[in-house]
């Protein structure tokens, strides 16, 4: 999405969907796990509260990982996203998943 926005804000949104997944990884609760880690807080009222710049962000992971097409949509249209930008950056993020685990 870096044509919404500037490349800092596009690391951010990259964060708040791998870190979306922390508390399944981690197997504690997602406000324990992010309480070990220093996020800005647009991140964090992405995560816990569903607010802010990045929550369409954490809407369109989620719908990624469900598969639920109607939420991928809406979440894609908010974010004014194409279906290749988002499976491009679905990729890159499964990509660097797996960059954890080597």
């Amino acid at each position: 999405s870096a044509e919404l926005l500037p490349p800092e804000e596009c690391d951010n949104a990259f964060v708040v969907g791998v870190f979306s997944l922390l508390d399944t990884m981690l197997g504690i609760p997602l406000k324990e796990a992010l309480a070990s880690v220093a996020l800005p807080e647009s991140i964090v009222d992405a995560l816990l509260h569903r607010t802010g710049v990045f929550a369409p962000f954490l809407t369109l992971t989620e719908a990624c990982e469900s598969g639920n097409d109607e939420d991928f949509k809406r979440a894609a249209n908010e974010l004014q996203l194409s279906n290749q930008q988002v499976n491009w950056a679905h990729l890159q993020a499964l990509n660097w998943a797996e960059t954890l685990t080597d």
